[in-house]
């Protein structure tokens, strides 16, 4: 009896330590310090990260599992969802969505008053802040290289963070300043000169105000700032 007893408390602990090896864990802890690692790689050390409380602990029974962290094509500032995804035999068998708050800091340049149209971005209309950059602004956009010196594709509002998305590169020509207007047809050149009627940047089409005879043309502005006529 106690040979039988002496056999089956052994083949159980046996069994009950193959399944402890088969299984794969995922503590909160060491889930909360992977998806810190992860996020850090991409929004810096001095972003402030919060996360939930609690996100949780997973066990499986498969042996191996793999855990990723899935980010998608958001912006990864303010309020943002990861996935965390447990993968086994290159098959997902499970997957969590998980809120974090990303607080990202940044070096911008904001509007000082409203910018109007064509204004160039100067020390006139804006100036340096450190600024929490929210959700709805790619931080790459930012930088002070892609935005100062460009003139404002928009109006920009007092206090608005200047992206490059609201500059454009400086007129090639400006509405009001006089201009060289060169006509080509075929071999021959003909200069004249006359008021631009409106911006436009190369390549675009501009309207002029021919000196003399008061007569409009159209053409397209080049980046030397002349407007050339093709006929």
């Amino acid at each position: 009896m106690k040979t039988f007893l002496y056999i089956l408390i052994l083949f159980s602990t046996l069994l009950l330590a193959f399944k402890l090896e088969a299984e794969t864990y995922f503590s909160d802890e060491i889930i909360k310090e992977q998806l810190i690692i992860e996020l850090r790689k991409s929004v810096g050390n001095e972003a402030e990260i919060i996360l939930p409380k609690t996100i949780g602990n997973f066990s499986f029974k498969e042996n191996n599992v793999v855990m990723n962290f899935d980010f998608g094509n958001q912006i990864l500032s303010g309020n943002v969802i990861v996935g965390i995804e447990f993968w086994w035999n290159q098959q997902k068998i499970r997957r969590v969505e998980v809120p974090i708050r990303i607080k990202l800091f940044k070096e911008v340049l904001v509007a000082t008053k409203t910018i109007s149209r064509g204004e160039v971005i100067s020390n006139e209309n804006c100036v340096l802040e450190k600024r929490e950059i929210p959700s709805s602004i790619d931080p790459t956009k930012t930088s002070f290289d892609l935005v100062f010196g460009k003139n404002a594709k928009y109006f920009i509002v007092k206090g608005s963070i200047i992206t490059s998305d609201l500059v454009q590169e400086p007129f090639a020509v400006r509405r009001g300043e006089k201009v060289r207007v060169v006509v080509l047809s075929g071999k021959v050149q003909i200069n004249t000169f006359g008021v631009a009627l409106n911006d436009a940047n190369a390549g675009e089409t501009v309207r002029v105000r021919r000196d003399g005879n008061n007569n409009i043309v159209v053409g397209l502005a080049s980046k030397d700032g002349c407007v050339i006529i093709s006929k």
